[in-house]
């Protein structure tokens, strides 16, 4: 959570900090002429950002084959195979053949360069993957002629030159570029994500339920009733009830109750005691607070106090990439 009381909630930076979410640029893929790649390994977040060129893409084969053009950047969740081709009659007979490493570190398909794409993943513990992988879709494709992408293009512009230079700072200025590419893309989807999207995180662009989301952000620990969120919302209970259902896939009180228990856990893993944690949450009783906890993590508080953290912590989302894994 942020820790300057002057800035107004955000949820979604929470959310990000909470996850410790950072990306990584796995690299640069040039191609050229006929290819098709089949993009398999699943269970991680992917970024491309096509800075050259034109490419079609699909969802596990099975949905029509999309165009995306240079200044486009596609976001999967891992759930699903995303198969890219330079045609989209070439996507069905798409290999997962490693693809091979040039003499400058690029990746390469098919023959010469008229298309480059940046690709890389985002790292986050694995023990709370779970939670931002249910709240993205199976794809995000903004598009670079978006308003709201215009930052993209900037940003895309540097890592290019970042990439090819070897200045003083070249890998932690590659960094937060990588990291600030998907805040933008994020922000960008959010700007125009419909009911028809599936995850949870669109929720979070909904100007009325940000409110009731900065609220239980911002004070977690407070008793917040599905009342008084809807008076900070300006809606009528049963109107934010249903707004919230439809968008957030739950009730907001048991929005409250899973993110308190979120943060409790990440407290109980850094050592503090069951007792302290349950008034950090806003619970009176340890019992009650303990009732709460397993109904939500599915084990008791203490699961964690008796130094199942020292193996949570380590079962780290392992993103190095391996040659020939684009």
């Amino acid at each position: 959570m942020r820790d300057s009381s002057n800035l107004p909630p955000d949820p979604l930076s929470d959310l990000l900090d909470f996850l410790q979410v950072r990306c990584d640029l796995s690299g640069r893929l040039v191609a050229g002429g006929a290819w098709a790649r089949r993009f398999a390994n699943l269970d991680a977040i992917k970024f491309c950002a096509l800075t050259q060129g034109r490419c079609w893409y699909s969802l596990d084969d099975a949905s029509a084959p999309q165009l995306a053009e240079s200044g486009d950047v596609l976001i999967t969740n891992g759930t699903r195979t995303l198969t890219l081709a330079s045609d989209a009659r070439l996507i069905h007979g798409a290999g997962t053949e490693p693809i091979a490493r040039d003499d400058g570190d690029q990746y390469r398909l098919g023959s010469g360069q008229d298309f480059t794409m940046l690709g890389g993943k985002v790292r986050v513990d694995a023990d709370r993957q779970a939670l931002l992988l249910s709240g993205l879709p199976p794809l995000i494709h903004v598009r670079g002629s978006a308003v709201e992408a215009g930052p993209l293009a900037w940003l895309l512009k540097q890592l290019v030159v970042e990439m090819q230079n070897h200045r003083p700072g070249r890998a932690s200025a590659i960094a937060g570029l990588t990291q600030l590419l998907f805040i933008q893309t994020l922000r960008a989807w959010l700007a125009h994500a419909t009911d028809d999207d599936k995850g949870w995180l669109k929720g979070f662009a909904d100007p009325r339920l940000s409110l009731v989301l900065g609220c239980i952000h911002g004070e977690p620990s407070r008793r917040w009733s599905l009342q008084n969120l809807a008076k900070q919302a300006g809606m009528s209970r049963t109107s934010l009830a249903v707004r919230f259902r439809e968008q957030m896939g739950m009730p907001p009180l048991a929005y409250l109750t899973q993110w308190r228990m979120y943060l409790a856990r990440r407290e109980l893993l850094a050592g503090e005691s069951i007792a302290e944690v349950a008034a950090k949450v806003g619970y009176a009783s340890e019992s009650a607070f303990s009732s709460a906890f397993k109904r939500v993590m599915a084990v008791a508080p203490g699961y964690y106090r008796r130094g199942a953290s020292g193996e949570a912590s380590e079962q780290t989302l392992s993103v190095v990439p391996e040659r020939g894994d684009f």
